[in-house]
């Protein structure tokens, strides 16, 4: 009887830790991806977050925002994120207002670890946009 109890506790919490995330809402989709509040300095623009229901956590993340240049370049630091010149292909489910210009400079793509991750911030109006994948 205590072992079907305990299995029973056990699948509960596996299942309900296990479900996948989904949003659109562009605060939520800093939340989840940075787990903080935005920062006054960053205005929050557009987001889609997306988070697999498996325990490895996998997330693809697109958010478009106008950060401070303090907090772009401390982000840029902090990450050890380099200018991209490389080919970069975006990517084909790609919301449609994740559209970085042709002022923008392209971060990212020197780690052994890169999946095609991108960060971009246009030169002109200071709006960024990340596309970040982890699966």
């Amino acid at each position: 009887m205590k072992i079907k109890i305990l299995i029973s506790i056990l699948t509960i919490l596996t299942l309900s830790s296990c479900s996948e995330i989904n949003t659109t809402n562009s605060t939520e989709t800093y939340q989840y991806w940075s787990g903080t509040n935005a920062p006054s300095d960053l205005e929050l623009l557009n987001g889609q977050f997306w988070q697999s229901s498996h325990w490895t956590r996998e997330i693809i993340v697109y958010l478009k925002f106008k950060p401070s240049d303090k907090w772009w370049n401390e982000f840029i630091q902090q990450n050890k994120i380099s200018v991209d010149k490389g080919d970069w292909i975006m990517p084909s489910d790609a919301p449609t207002w994740f559209n970085p210009s042709e002022n923008s400079i392209r971060f990212g793509g020197n780690s052994d670890f890169d999946q095609d991750s991108r960060y971009f911030k246009d030169t002109l109006t200071g709006v960024c946009y990340i596309y970040e994948i982890h699966l």
